[in-house]
């Protein structure tokens, strides 16, 4: 007798055997080619991020180069451009002195030349001992020539918003505006005034210290006056 046993395996399990064995091949190779992927990806990913970063390294490292050599290039200009308006200036007071010279020359050897001395008025009573630094000054002026002039010395300097005013004073009616100008440190000027409308005679001269703001009379202190005589080239008339 036969021992009974383990059935001989059929057909159908070899089949089936066969089948697993053949299917676990392609499995292996699915997921090994699945990670080479993954580490492809991976090692791609950070390939990227690496030069990436050099990247935004070397575009910081050329914009700040390229920013300094900017704001070097702007200082150049701008010391240019103080420099040009430094030249400007010097050229554009070298023309108004010249202007300034021309006029007053014609004045002086006008045959209708009067003049105005005028002086502080604090110390008007006291000439003999007026001190070198006391406000004074002249004023030359024409009738043929059309024009007036006014030097000055012994000033006080113009602060912030603050300008002398050259007044007409008539013996009747209200003060003519004549001109305006600033005083620097040397409190010296030289200022072109216009003539008095009317030509009235006997006009006094009137320079006071103002705020910028327009004002139809003097309001500040009073810094320069002034009575007309006659002048160097003006005749007087016989009686």
């Amino acid at each position: 007798m036969e021992a009974q046993g383990e059935p001989e395996p059929g057909p159908e399990a070899g089949k089936s055997g066969e089948t697993t064995a053949s299917e676990r091949p392609p499995r292996l190779l699915r997921v090994a080619l699945w990670q080479a992927i993954a580490g492809m990806c991976i090692a791609l990913a950070i390939a990227s991020l690496i030069v990436t970063s050099e990247l935004a390294d070397a575009l910081a490292r050329r914009t700040n180069y390229v920013n300094r050599r900017v704001a070097a290039l702007n200082a150049i200009v701008r010391s240019l451009r103080n420099q040009t308006a430094v030249e400007q200036r010097k050229l554009g007071s070298e023309r108004e002195r010249a202007t300034v010279g021309e006029v007053f020359e014609k004045i002086l050897f006008a045959p209708d030349l009067r003049t105005i001395k005028l002086a502080a008025p604090a110390e008007k009573e006291k000439e003999k001992n007026k001190p070198v630094d006391v406000p004074a000054g002249t004023l030359a002026m024409s009738e043929a020539a059309d024009a007036a002039m006014l030097e000055a010395n012994g000033l006080k300097p113009t602060g912030t918003f603050q300008v002398y005013r050259i007044w007409w004073m008539p013996r009747r009616g209200i003060p003519i505006w004549a001109a305006d100008f600033l005083v620097s440190d040397d409190g010296l000027a030289t200022v072109p005034v216009d003539l008095p409308p009317g030509r009235e005679k006997g006009m006094s001269l009137l320079v006071t210290l103002e705020d910028e703001s327009y004002s139809e009379e003097p309001a500040g202190p009073v810094a320069l006056r002034g009575e007309p005589q006659f002048g160097i080239g003006q005749r007087k008339g016989r009686r």
